[in-house]
């Protein structure tokens, strides 16, 4: 009789341990539902004063938080780390279109929404490879420091540089180099020094070829 009682409570146990096993989608759908509380428990930190960067930063601390509240819930979770944190956002992001969409669109001005969007667009289009190892450039390799003025994603990616003499150079994107990722908008108009090789294009506006630089490793610059 004991050892049925045991075998009993060790088998409800058990059910109670498995049945708090959640699935990973119902795990994700519990933190963006905390999420979208959470961006309108405090309207203060989504207020028009603050600039788009606080404002997604306020979006992951809300985020963070509810993720190590529940991770636990789910096997497949539990032993993520925050490697893995950054694809997890996302996922919660496409939910929020579904569960709280209209409040998610409200934390941001037209602008920053436009700028939010755009932003992580650019970043997609130059971060979806990673760039190969590199060696570090050497100083008299061909370079200049400047201002990056635009990010442009035509048919030949290029950035505009604006230098201390106020003039625009113009750098290809033709292949990986080290420093792509810092090629985004939140970015533009900070120092950086850009390392470049010179190659031959044909210029269908002269028909012939003309040199054009284009990056191989680029740094922000020190201050």
């Amino acid at each position: 009789m004991k050892k049925l009682f045991i075998l009993i409570c060790l088998s409800l146990s058990t059910g109670l341990i498995y049945g708090q096993d959640l699935s990973r989608e119902e795990v994700l759908q519990l933190i963006t539902d905390d999420t979208c509380v959470c961006i309108n428990s405090d309207k203060t930190l989504f207020n028009g004063e603050k600039t788009l960067n606080q404002k997604k930063m306020a979006l992951g601390l809300c985020l963070l938080k509810s993720y190590n509240v529940h991770k636990k819930k789910s096997k497949e979770l539990s032993n993520k780390g925050l490697d893995d944190f950054e694809s997890i956002g996302e996922e919660v992001g496409l939910l929020m279109v579904s569960t709280c969409v209209d409040d998610f669109m409200a934390l941001f001005t037209d602008e920053q929404l436009g700028d939010f969007l755009e932003d992580d667009e650019m970043e997609s289009d130059f971060n979806d490879v990673p760039p190969p190892p590199a060696p570090q450039p050497k100083e008299d390799d061909l370079n200049i420091e400047g201002k990056i003025v635009s990010l442009n994603n035509d048919a030949i990616s290029y950035i505009e540089v604006v230098d201390s003499f106020d003039k625009k150079h113009v750098f290809l994107v033709h292949g990986q180099f080290v420093g792509a990722k810092l090629l985004k908008k939140s970015n533009l108009k900070k120092d950086f020094k850009i390392y470049f090789k010179e190659d031959n294009f044909y210029d269908l506006s002269e028909s012939r070829y003309v040199k054009k630089k284009v990056i191989v490793y680029i740094e922000l610059a020190e201050n």
